[in-house]
């Protein structure tokens, strides 16, 4: 037949995975509450140059649930570079 050998798990690599995975977690945490505290600045950079049917949107998103800020603020992004708005809160393109 054959012969059954285990592994004993490493302590060292359990420990540096734990570590990583917890600082992914607080990364997108804080990129979650980042986006939340710029998001009103970037809405209304977006007025200023016009963008109100775009701002609209992304309030009622926002505003229902449907779409955290973090993925609005990604958004908002995207669509500032597509239209050639030069400054979205404080990130220059």
């Amino acid at each position: 037949m054959g012969t059954l050998v285990t592994f004993r798990p490493r302590a060292e690599d359990a420990a540096a995975k734990t570590e990583a995975i917890l600082s992914k977690i607080g990364e997108l945490y804080q990129k979650k509450v980042k986006a939340k505290e710029a998001l009103p600045s970037v809405l209304a950079t977006m007025i200023e140059y016009g963008e109100h049917e775009f701002v609209i949107r992304a309030v009622m998103l926002w505003g229902s649930g449907e779409m955290e800020a973090h993925e609005v603020m990604a958004m908002c992004e995207e669509y500032a570079a597509v239209a050639g708005i030069p400054l979205v809160g404080n990130r220059p393109f």
